[in-house]
């Protein structure tokens, strides 16, 4: 009895233990089946497979990797700054009463243009003191007298009076050829420009050395920014920059470096440098912030457009052309932009085929295969 009991026993294990075995079996295939149709649906996911259509419509172009000639830049904050240069303030030379003025703030004007007129006493005794002296002149030379050389220098005394309140020779001559002499002074323009300012109203007295108007012309204005310290092996006079605006997307305007501070800024770490520009159509206002570009000598290294590049879990990433309408992703190595192309630093070798145009539709197809696959296996 005892004997038929430890057999029923034994069985009974041999049956639990083949159960286990089978079990254990099964759940093995079905874990390895299910790894084997992962990885396969992930190594399909890698790929993106499109149409002769679909290529065409997503703007798909293919190109090579090859040496580009690349200029990089130092790009810093600055400020448009009035050209001082370029900027007049128009005073008196004599005292007197404002009588007329001919141009008003935002009058463009020529040089050697009459913007005012004084009458001033000042003005009349050196006008008097000329005529004199010059019917002096011309009685001494008719009769030969001993007494030309002092009137020559008389004369001579007169005209310089006239020159050092600002009228010019040409001026002068004018005056003495005419037979109604102007009792007015004239203060004329001393540049083209615009007149910006004004300090007097006609009937205003005004003391000699009075400032009356402002003139100034923006045709090259002064840009001004600061590089930061680590930067300064690279600066150097006349070297190229260009200004850029927010204003005016897509356009810049080329300068030279004209002045680089000889001191550092110990607070801000920091060297001003100026750039001198060509202000074309007067578009850029002194006290507008820019951005200014210094640029560096060209540099010929491997690039691909910024448009080949997208950025996928972190990584930069483009896509290289791989059979009839296949594409693979690769991560890529890049360094910073410059002028709208990506310095390659690795992942990618000289002569390589990628996708230059079109990398953004293929991670849109990449990420929704991907969410397709996730949808699946959930």
């Amino acid at each position: 009895m005892r004997n038929k009991k430890i057999s029923s026993i034994k069985t009974a294990l041999v049956l639990m233990a083949s159960a286990f075995i089978f079990l254990y079996g099964c759940g093995r295939k079905n874990t390895a089946e299910t790894s084997s149709r992962l990885s396969e649906e992930e190594h399909q996911h890698e790929h993106i497979t499109l149409t002769a259509e679909a290529i065409e419509l997503a703007g798909i172009k293919l190109a090579r990797l090859t040496p580009q000639e690349i200029q990089t830049e130092i790009e810093v904050p600055a400020e448009v700054v009035l050209n001082p240069r370029s900027f007049y303030r128009l005073t008196t030379r004599v005292p007197g009463r404002v009588e007329e003025l001919l141009a008003y703030e935002g009058d463009r004007v020529k040089r050697g243009e009459v913007v005012a007129r004084l009458f001033s006493f000042n003005y009349l005794e050196s006008l008097g003191e000329l005529r004199l002296s010059l019917e002096r002149l011309k009685r001494a030379e008719s009769l030969n007298s001993p007494e030309k050389e002092t009137a020559e220098h008389i004369y001579k005394s007169a005209r310089e009076k006239l020159r050092l309140l600002g009228l010019t020779e040409e001026k002068i001559d004018q005056i003495q050829k005419s037979e109604a002499w102007s009792s007015l002074y004239e203060l004329t323009s001393p540049a083209d420009g615009l007149l910006i300012n004004r300090y007097v109203f006609p009937g205003d007295q005004v003391d000699t050395g009075a400032v009356l108007l402002e003139i100034a012309s923006f045709d090259r204005v002064w840009v001004e920014g600061r590089v930061p310290e680590r930067d300064l092996g690279w600066l150097k006079p006349g070297m190229e920059a260009a200004v850029r605006s927010n204003f005016y997307p897509g356009e810049e305007i080329v300068g030279k470096v004209t002045f680089i501070d000889p001191a550092l800024d110990s607070s801000t770490r920091t060297v001003r440098v100026r750039v001198e520009a060509a202000n074309f159509r007067e578009r850029l206002k002194p006290g507008m912030y820019v951005e200014l570009a210094l640029r560096l000598e060209k540099k010929i290294i491997l690039a691909v457009p910024e448009e080949a590049v997208v950025e996928i879990e972190g990584q930069k990433t483009i896509f290289l052309p791989e059979g009839s309408g296949v594409f693979v992703p690769r991560a890529i190595r890049t360094g910073p932009a410059v002028k709208g192309w990506l310095p390659v630093i690795s992942g990618l070798s000289e002569g390589e085929e990628y996708v230059a145009s079109g990398a953004f539709m293929l991670k849109a197809e990449l990420l929704k295969h991907t969410l397709e696959g996730d949808h699946h296996h959930d």
